[in-house]
């Protein structure tokens, strides 16, 4: 049988690479390339035998049949002569829609979407039934150790996939089960506002089919006002809606409904009691944070829905660490520890320090925060400030552009947020020496570091580590 030959266009991003590997091993003939052949993701490609060619180039599609291009590479190079090529061919697509055409098609969807934890939340739903024994393929824009990275090959017709509403993606997707963790304004370099969005998840919600299972986090205030618009659509069509809450319960018509009640939290580990009707669970998440509680309880609910036995989801909650770059542990010395952090909103950034702060009363919190895109600082710049003047100690480094390199912005002035957060315990410093030089000569035994960004902030947590333990 002929295989069908497929080349991502910006191979090594965490939404492509995913989506590559699980192609290859369904059987396409896969190959890719990308700006940079190195990066967070450009391992696990060649660990599956995918040819990774560096930078662009036309003559790459001359045998191939689709090209799926990554949304940042149209947005960056539109008019590149690999994507002018692709679409004289007519083989042009994105990933996304790659991966709802070729490979979800007749599949059990399970959509993780909203604009934190979808990452998480993908992964721990996965684990979960892969440990229920249904053999789940997984998706997600990350890296999961057990797995090897963002994804898992399965053989089930489930497909566990993350959802991202940026450039619309998300609404590729025919769902059968959607759970929504939150709903916030992000991505203002593609939407205009509030508004934009929620009419964004609403076109998700619509495309739900099947059993049509809607899952909901009742404390997200766009979220609840989402539900209330579709009340009249999801009556008539059937649409299973199960909300979960802790403090801020919603009156809506749900099919069912879970409330949490939290228990101890320590630092590796957090307790808590699910109650539904007459029935009680008692829960351990291997994660903290009060968002990661949120997070599970979508995964917790569709478990249920699915038939999975309440002893594999409680094991599988206990035993799970979290993934790549949400506040990864990167390396302990001399009691310093080094975390990782993917947050690049300003409501994920004050979660952040807020769990490590509770989880280590009395520590010394630095928070090392790599901006990302400047449309996004621009509309956030006194949130940002806000949620990052939580830590004890602060550095903003040089910004991380990604999709907006080539857009042209009036200059962001980020040592006048570093001066707004506090003059004696914030600074701007672009260089990433500089700032892991001051770190390491600053940082005492028992303190935490955290570093925070989407772009390449991942390089400042291993520079720091190297340097503290030649400081020994």
């Amino acid at each position: 049988m002929k295989k069908t030959k497929v080349h991502f266009m910006g191979i090594c991003g965490s939404g492509a690479a995913p989506v590559a590997i699980i192609a290859k091993n369904m059987g396409f003939d896969v190959s890719g390339c990308d700006f940079k052949v190195s990066g967070y993701y450009s391992d696990m490609l060649i660990e599956n035998n995918i040819e990774v060619l560096e930078d662009h180039d036309a003559n790459h599609i001359d045998d191939v049949e689709i090209l799926a291009v990554s949304p940042a590479v149209l947005e960056v190079s539109p008019n590149h002569p690999e994507i002018i090529k692709a679409k004289e061919k007519e083989i042009l697509m994105t990933w996304q829609e790659f991966l709802a055409t070729y490979i979800q098609d007749g599949r059990f969807v399970i959509s993780i979407a909203g604009t934190h934890g979808k990452s998480t939340t993908t992964i721990l739903m996965g684990l979960v039934l892969e440990n229920a024994g249904l053999d789940p393929i997984v998706e997600a824009g990350t890296t999961f150790k057990k797995w090897g990275g963002g994804y898992r090959i399965g053989r089930s017709d489930y497909f566990v996939c993350e959802a991202d509403e940026y450039n619309n993606n998300f609404l590729n997707y025919t769902s059968s089960i959607a759970i929504i963790n939150n709903v916030e304004m992000d991505h203002p370099e593609f939407f205009k506002d509030l508004n934009e969005i929620k009419d964004s998840f609403k076109k998700f919600i619509k495309k739900l089919r099947g059993p049509k299972i809607l899952i909901v986090n009742e404390e997200s205030i766009a979220l609840k006002e989402i539900l209330f618009e579709l009340e009249d659509w999801i009556k008539d069509r059937g649409v299973k809606v199960i909300g979960y809450y802790i403090n801020n319960k919603v009156e809506f018509p749900f099919a069912n409904e879970y409330k949490v009640v939290l228990g101890l939290a320590n630092p590796e580990s957090t307790t808590y009691k699910i109650i539904n009707k007459d029935k009680e669970y008692e829960i351990e998440l291997g994660l903290i944070g009060k968002h990661n509680i949120e997070n599970s309880l979508g995964v917790f609910i569709a478990s249920l829905e699915l038939g999975v036995n309440i002893d594999v989801i409680k094991e599988s909650f206990k035993d799970f660490k979290g993934i790549g770059r949400r506040l990864d542990l990167i390396d302990s010395i001399n009691d310093i520890k080094v975390y990782d952090d993917f947050a690049h909103h300003p409501t994920a950034v004050a979660l952040t320090i807020d769990t490590m702060k509770n989880s280590y009363p009395g520590k010394k919190v630095f928070a090392i925060f790599e901006p990302h895109q400047i449309s996004r600082i621009k509309l956030f710049f006194d949130e940002f400030i806000a949620a990052l003047s939580k830590a004890d100690r602060v550095i903003i480094s040089k910004p991380f552009l990604g999709r907006e390199v080539n857009k042209s912005f009036d200059p962001i002035n980020l040592e006048q947020m570093a001066d707004q957060i506090n003059t004696e315990r914030a600074e701007y410093i672009q260089d990433y020496d500089e700032i892991c030089n001051k770190i390491v000569k600053e940082v005492k035994n028992g303190d935490i570091i955290i570093v925070f960004g989407a772009g390449e902030s991942y390089k400042i947590s291993r520079k720091i580590v190297n340097k503290l333990k030649k400081r020994i």
